[in-house]
């Protein structure tokens, strides 16, 4: 067992406004599942890109804007989105406060940018390629 406090978690800066934590991964001894804390600063973004195992986002507060083809689908607090596997898509903050949400995965998950390159998340406790 293992308690993780919210005081203690370090959030990792990304380009677009963007910062992360690591709740559960394989470096706080995880085994199966992953979850992420996320956060987006007003205008920020993520760029398109996928996963290779489904993605399930939790929205917990402000609003986030995740476009998958031509549709924007706006989440709001308290509601969950699911992402299949190879899905591109992107997440925009077009609200006026910082928009909050939980990402949880397999243990395996992996980040691909649109073009395959592989991302590896500092908060995942690996280099972040460029």
């Amino acid at each position: 067992m293992k308690l993780l406090r919210f005081e203690n978690l370090e959030f990792f800066p990304t380009a677009g406004g963007n910062e992360s934590a690591g709740l559960a991964t394989h470096e706080r001894g995880a085994t199966e599942i992953s979850l992420v804390h996320q956060r987006q600063a007003p205008g920020g973004f993520n760029p398109k890109h996928f996963h290779n195992c489904e993605e399930v986002m939790r929205q917990l507060t402000g609003q986030s804007t995740v476009i998958i083809d031509e549709d924007e689908i706006l989440l709001m607090p308290g509601d969950t989105l699911i992402v299949p596997a190879q899905t591109p898509h992107s997440i925009r903050n077009l609200g006026a406060e910082t928009s909050e949400w939980l990402i949880i995965s397999r243990q395996d998950v992996r980040f691909f940018k649109e073009d395959g390159t592989e991302l590896r998340p500092a908060w995942a406790g690996q280099p972040q390629l460029a």
